[in-house]
């Protein structure tokens, strides 16, 4: 049987309207599990030779986030949401990160912004003190 041939007998059957589940069940379970073990073989075979030895260039992947404009989205519950509108568009426009806009701009201090989008803290829920840049 071929690996073609594991979903086209269900498929003819249901298509023929002759499911009778007493006969047919076994070429059905049958089929679901050559299924299921392919599809568990096809993901070790990627495993071994697709992901095992891959590792992530830190400095790369840090320089990505940073100049990221998706990074406007942990300030705009302290921004708001012109601001940060603002401030995405200006970085899309110029190329300049978001850290440096918004230093740039004085809506936050360095060790505000740098709490606000340090990874950990982006990662899991926390309070953040809302009403400390209003005047701003």
């Amino acid at each position: 049987m071929s690996q073609s041939t594991n979903d086209v007998y269900p498929t003819a059957l249901r298509m023929a309207l002759s499911i009778e589940l007493n006969v047919m069940e076994p070429v059905i379970a049958f089929n679901l599990f050559r299924s299921i073990d392919m599809l568990g073989r096809a993901c070790q075979t990627l495993a071994e030779r697709c992901i095992d030895g891959i590792t992530a260039n830190r400095e790369h992947c840090r320089r990505m986030v940073e100049r990221s404009i998706g990074l406007v989205t942990a300030l705009n519950p302290v921004l708001g949401y012109e601001k940060s509108t603002e401030i995405a568009c200006q970085a899309l426009e110029t190329g300049e990160s978001v850290y440096e806009i918004v230093l740039e701009k004085g809506y936050l201090t360095k060790e505000e912004l740098d709490d606000l989008l340090k990874p950990e803290n982006m990662t899991r829920p926390r309070s953040i003190d809302y009403d400390r840049n209003k005047d701003r």
